[in-house]
């Protein structure tokens, strides 16, 4: 029997882990492919490539993000190949299986939870034609009758499972490589599908550390850890960043955390990681104590507020926070304290999600209790809740597209702190009036350069009452200098022309005193050379003491920006008051 595994992924970018753990749990059946593809791909390609392979049996791994791509495939394939055994398995089908067989009668079977028991005893039922009522964990068909099994147990013992990328990475090459070291979380949120089993099974250290050296040796770009909760057992955290430290190499390691849980010891560890190496995905969800309790989070802020600053001060790890609205317990108001909140510790990424109400999850089950309306398709979006309205959430969302283009791209920093803290007094605030004026100027309608980006900024900054307008000039113009050397400006942003500044620039890089001070690695280039990877700018502010103390105060300052530095994920230069010649 010829078995193909296909993923639909997000994007391409993308691999699908379950599918490779599938096939290392069914390694002795030999004629089994995995292939992936992404939901962007022409829908018909998809399925003349899965029709040319000529399989026997096709196993779907579903989503919310995928389910209606993968229906839409699995129905033409079962009608060009009417004996293919069409099998389904992933969150998205494991509730509500005996529902999607009766509304899609293409569908043979749906394995339900984890799957790598059941596909494997599904497997073995086909070859010998045995009765799959034995099977725990499936649904199938008996006739008209959709047939679900008591659930399957979960493997105790994950060191069963080999490991997925046991055959190399080829196909793999510029994709995201994922991975796990424990299954479960010992948390139980009620927005999460992990709060439907209880506790947390781990891989065995050694073996981690085996496989995470596999990763760094093949040279792998970035490796996603799918660990609910990475750090929820910190001594065995901390023991795998230390081996991870200690093997070196490029490849990054993407980690989700809870905030809490990273104590003064596990700072002190990640403190000696070179940039680049770690980068933590931290879910706040809110800081409303009513709103916590309400979902079952436990979580204590004010300790990942002090481990998240401490962690940022180094500039070697990046950190992406989370916020969730139209959680219950949270309206409008409270959801802008938990913003103001999250968005004072400055992470380097910024996330505002939307809730999904996903099927199984406690929140889904208890809707009505919240007066929850959402969509009745994937993802299940919340339209409005008895806190907060539909009108309410339009508003979040327009912020939450701001909030990625200005706050996310880190180019617009000190403009965004000049114009909150003189003008605002709080991010949400200013981000909630810019909202306004974009939406005003149908500014929603069309994706922008980043250009035209800064100029819509300043077009809205000019307009605020009160505002300096040339104070607002010479920050956002130092934004924009600081990202790349300027081959051209934003409109309204160019700098004034000072006669004999070209040549006094000249004489600074021909100075090998100057060179030597402030650009040493730079110091067996031609002038020219350091020209085209360093820049002068002059400001009428103080504007590195602005930046740095919060006062702007009016002075000619010539600034110096050095491109060519290494770190180049938290900054794109460094930057010197000099003085010309």
């Amino acid at each position: 029997m010829k078995v193909l595994l296909v993923a639909l992924n997000s994007k391409f970018i993308h691999s699908n882990l379950a599918l490779r753990y599938i096939r290392a749990y069914c390694r002795d059946y030999n004629s089994m492919e995995i292939m992936e593809f992404s939901i962007n791909d022409n829908i018909d390609r998809i399925i003349g490539r899965i029709f040319l392979a000529e399989p026997d049996l096709i196993a779907f791994s579903c989503y919310i993000w995928n389910i209606n791509e993968v229906l839409m495939v699995a129905d033409s394939i079962k009608r060009v190949l009417k004996d293919c055994i069409i099998v389904l398995g992933g969150p998205e089908v494991s509730f509500g299986a005996a529902d999607i067989m009766k509304d899609n009668p293409g569908i043979d079977f749906i394995v339900i939870g984890e799957g790598e028991r059941t596909f494997r005893q599904l497997l073995d039922g086909l070859d010998n034609k045995d009765d799959f009522s034995r099977i725990k964990g499936l649904a199938y068909r008996q006739g008209d009758e959709v047939v679900v099994t008591p659930p399957q147990p979960l493997i105790s013992d994950l060191n069963t499972i080999p490991f997925p990328y046991k055959d190399g990475f080829e196909g793999l090459e510029n994709k995201i490589i994922y991975y796990e070291s424990s299954r479960g979380c010992p948390f139980n949120c009620q927005y999460c599908l992990s709060s439907t089993f209880s506790g947390v099974r781990y891989l065995p250290l050694d073996r981690v550390k085996r496989e995470l050296e596999l990763f760094i040796k093949a040279g792998i770009p970035q490796v996603k850890l799918v660990d609910r909760t990475f750090n929820c057992n910190p001594e065995r955290s901390k023991q795998i960043f230390r081996t991870i430290l200690e093997l070196g190499g490029n490849t990054n390691f993407h980690f989700e955390m809870a905030g809490h849980l990273i104590d003064q010891e596990m700072i002190d560890i990640l403190k000696q990681a070179p940039p680049g190496l770690f980068q933590f995905e931290i879910g706040v969800q809110s800081t409303n104590p009513k709103t916590l309790d309400a979902i079952q989070r436990k979580d204590d802020f004010n300790a990942l507020a002090e481990a998240v600053t401490q962690i940022l001060a180094g500039e070697n790890i990046h950190i992406h926070l989370d916020l969730i609205a139209g959680l219950p317990e949270e309206d409008y108001e409270t959801f802008k304290h938990s913003f103001n909140d999250v968005y004072s510790l400055k992470p380097n990424r910024l996330q505002l999600g939307f809730l999904k109400l996903l099927k199984g999850s406690g929140l889904r089950i208890r809707a009505d209790q919240y007066g929850y309306e959402y969509t009745q398709y994937p993802p299940y979006k919340v339209l409005k809740n008895r806190y907060i309205s539909y009108r309410q959430l339009l508003k979040l969302e327009l912020i939450e597209d701001l909030v990625e283009k200005y706050y996310n791209s880190h180019c617009f920093q000190h403009t965004l702190d000049y114009l909150i803290e003189e003008h605002f007094g709080d991010p949400f605030s200013f981000f909630e009036d810019f909202a306004v004026y974009w939406k005003e100027n149908n500014y929603d309608a069309l994706s922008y350069s980043r250009i035209r980006l800064y100029e819509i900024l300043l077009e809205y900054g000019l307009g605020l009452k009160g505002i300096d307008q040339r104070l607002l000039r010479n920050i956002m113009r130092f934004d924009w200098v600081s990202q790349a050397k300027p081959s051209r400006y934003p409109e309204g942003l160019e700098p004034k022309e000072i006669p004999g500044m070209g040549k006094a620039v000249d004489l600074f890089f021909k100075d090998e005193d100057n060179v030597l001070k402030y650009l040493p690695h730079l110091k067996d280039y031609t002038s020219r050379q350091i020209s085209r990877m360093a820049h002068i700018e002059v400001f009428e502010y103080d504007i590195l003491e602005g930046i740095s103390a919060g006062r702007y105060l009016p002075k000619t300052t010539y600034v110096l920006f050095d491109y060519n530095i290494d770190n180049k994920i938290f900054r794109k230069s460094r930057y010197y008051t000099i003085t010309l010649p």
